[in-house]
Parts: structure tokens; sequence; C-alpha cells
């Protein structure tokens, strides 16, 4: 497979106008770059936007490009367990369990997840 480089300057760019135009303030976009199984996702979040409630993807890492993030790690009542702030050029380790990411000031993301195997 040859190499393939991505402008994050301009994903970040991308991402927070496309979540400016957006009506929930967040904007998700996929980040080709031809692996089988690993997955980037580029995220814009306006301020006080969020990605709601979730489960981990997998094995996952959030890279802060531009802004200030928030990222909860929820317990099993789904309150906050624990919250880890990251700023522009930050990396945090995705939680293991259900967390949330919320935008402190406007942000662009970069998720990188090795998604679970599926079990059957």
């Amino acid at each position: 497979m040859d190499p393939v480089a991505v402008d994050l300057t301009m994903l970040a760019d991308y991402l927070e106008a496309q979540a400016a135009e957006s009506p929930n303030g967040r904007h998700l976009q996929p980040v080709a770059l031809d692996h089988e199984h690993l997955r980037m996702t580029g995220i814009g979040l306006t301020a006080g936007s969020e990605l709601p409630p979730h489960d981990n993807p997998g094995e996952a890492v959030l890279q802060v490009l531009r802004g200030q993030v928030r990222l909860v790690s929820l317990g099993a009542d789904g309150t906050e367990a624990r919250a880890l702030d990251l700023a522009a050029g930050f990396l945090g380790r995705i939680p293991d369990g259900r967390h949330r990411v919320e935008a402190l000031e406007p942000s662009a993301l970069l998720l990188t997840a090795l998604p679970l195997p599926l079990r059957g």
C-alpha cells in the first residue's frame, strides 16, 4: 500500500466549519486511509455541544487538533466517574466503558480506533 497523507490543519478547518453549520453543533467525517481494520474519524464540535454517551468503539485514542474538550467516563449508573480535559496537541485514551465528549470551546478532533472483534 502506498503512503497516504492528510493535512490535519485543513481537516480541522473543515470539521469546525461543518459543525458550525450543523443544527446539533457537531460533524463526524470518516478519514479514509485504506486500512482494513483501523478506523479514523474527524469530529467537529461547537462550544457547548457534545458527543452524547456511547460505548467504547474498541481500542481508541482521541487527538485534539484544535480547541479544548472534556472526555467524561461514565459509571454503570450513568453518572460521571472521571473527567479528563484535553487541549489542542493532547492525545487521550478512550475509556473502556461508556463515555461522552463535551466541547469546552469550538474543537476539531481525530478519533483513531481499532474496533472490538464481533462476538457471536
